[in-house]
């Protein structure tokens, strides 16, 4: 899963952590185990523990082990209760797990990590739409108004500029196996320079759009819609049925472009940010924390 962050400090920010401690938790008067890493594909085989991402969680876990991060599961009487990944570069963790409780933990002692959760559990937390889409088998007629085509290797180096440009700290890891099996990218250039990118994940037949990130100087030139529309398309051609995207609630532009090629609001999830942030960002942004977007969070 990729991740972004906007490093923020205060004067007194507690020591770097991973997430929660290992002690047992207890949820409706029954004892839950402490998180033990992933092991591998099937001890997420038929978990529920999304409204959303179900079909993705295996992947996220394989993912974030790859690229040095974390992947626990939380056990309990009945089988998997939670799944935390998390990255120690860019700071960002994210809990899947349908108990209010064992989520709200996590949040808590998140420490200087921001943690994502289908439960508003902080004041100061940031609120991102889930938007979904049906795919239909045949191919919309478009015309784009820019040059995409699909990431190569050698663009890797102009990629982690741009991402750590726009977005903060990037774990270049994550691009270390392109072409993926799962996930692909398509870019922009304009007069020989990286203008935009975004990145598609399909698992089966479904399909996420993320890490949708355009260059200011770059910006309503339709970037952003031709990455949308090149993506969706890609999709579609390798049998997805149906595709998801995540927008920040302040990203006006993507959102507006996410409806105009037919995504429905259907949810919503939450950014808790570090707590070493929380003082720094409600003085430096009257009424909540500063805007960024997410898993799609780079503005367009």
């Amino acid at each position: 899963m990729r991740t972004t962050t906007v490093p923020l400090d205060s004067p007194r920010a507690p020591a770097p952590t991973d997430g929660p401690s290992s002690d047992s938790l207890v949820r409706d008067g029954q004892c839950i185990s402490p998180p033990t890493p992933v092991a591998g594909p099937g001890d997420l085989e038929g978990a529920d523990l999304s409204p959303w991402f179900n079909p993705f969680l295996s992947h996220y876990a394989s993912e974030a082990r790859r690229c040095g991060g974390t992947a626990e599961l939380v056990r309990g009487v009945t089988g998997v209760e939670g799944l935390w990944v998390a990255d120690g570069v860019e700071r960002i963790g994210t809990i899947f797990s349908r108990s209010h409780a064992l989520a709200e933990r996590f949040v808590r002692d998140r420490g200087d990590l921001g943690v994502f959760a289908d439960y508003l559990l902080s004041p100061n937390a940031e609120v991102f739409d889930i938007f979904r889409a049906s795919l239909a088998p045949v191919r919309p007629t478009r015309r784009y108004r820019n040059v995409l085509r699909a990431v190569r290797p050698s663009d890797l180096p102009a990629l982690c500029a741009l991402l750590g440009e726009v977005c903060g700290p990037v774990n270049g890891r994550w691009f270390e196996s392109v072409p993926w099996r799962t996930d692909s990218g398509f870019l922009a250039e304009v007069d020989g320079r990286l203008a935009g990118v975004g990145w598609v994940t399909v698992v089966r037949d479904h399909a996420r759009l993320h890490s949708l990130t355009v260059r200011p100087p770059y910006r309503r030139m339709g970037i952003g819609t031709d990455l949308v529309a090149a993506r969706l398309d890609l999709a579609r051609r390798a049998g997805a049925k149906d595709v998801l995207s995540e927008i920040s609630r302040g990203n006006v532009v993507s959102r507006r472009i996410a409806l105009a090629v037919g995504f429905e609001r259907v949810g919503e999830m939450y950014f808790h940010p570090p707590l070493a942030a929380a003082a720094r960002s409600f003085r430096s942004v009257p009424g909540g924390p500063t805007e960024r977007t997410v898993l799609d969070r780079r503005v367009d």
